[in-house]
C-alpha cells in the first residue's frame, strides 16, 4: 500500500509539472515516454502498453501529429499504424528525461546510499515477481 501511495502522489506531482513545463497532458506524457523508450511502435502495441483504448489513444495521437512531437505513418503492407517521435518529439523527450533525473534526485535526498541500494533490490525482486505474475495474467494467444 505504501508503493501505492508513493506511486500516486508522484504521478499526480508529475502529471501537473509535465503540463506545466511541456505542455502535456498525462495521457499525452504517457505516450511520450513510451515512444521515447520503445518506438516505433504500432497504434495497437501502445494502446495496449498503456492500458488505453484505442479510439481515445487515437484522438490523443492526433492531436500530437498536428503539434508536430508524434509521426504516424502506414506500416508497409498492412493497415497497422506505426507511430514514432518526430526530431521535436525527441527533443520534448530528453528534456522530460532530464526532469525525471532531477526529480528522483530530490526524492531520494538525504537518504543514506546503503538504504538506497537496499531498496533497489527490494524493489528489483518485486519487478521480477510482477512481471511473473503479469506473465500468470496474460492469455494465451493461439
Amino acid at each position: 500500500m505504501r508503493m501505492i501511495i508513493l506511486f500516486g502522489l508522484m504521478r499526480r506531482s508529475g502529471a501537473h509539472e509535465q503540463r506545466r513545463q511541456f505542455g502535456l497532458s498525462e495521457t499525452e506524457w504517457r505516450i511520450m515516454a513510451q515512444l521515447g523508450e520503445f518506438a516505433p511502435l504500432s497504434l495497437n502495441g501502445l494502446a495496449e502498453s498503456l492500458l488505453l483504448d484505442r479510439g481515445q489513444l487515437s484522438r490523443t495521437m492526433k492531436g500530437m501529429v498536428e503539434r508536430g512531437l508524434v509521426s504516424r505513418e502506414r506500416k508497409p503492407g498492412g493497415p497497422e499504424i506505426e507511430l514514432d517521435l518526430t526530431k521535436q518529439g525527441r527533443e520534448m523527450h530528453a528534456r522530460m528525461v532530464l526532469r525525471a533525473i532531477e526529480r528522483d534526485r530530490v526524492l531520494v535526498e538525504g537518504i543514506p546510499e546503503e538504504e538506497l541500494q537496499t531498496l533497489r533490490r527490494v524493489i528489483d525482486a518485486m519487478i521480477a515477481r510482477a512481471e511473473a505474475l503479469m506473465d500468470e495474467a496474460t492469455p494465451d494467444v493461439e
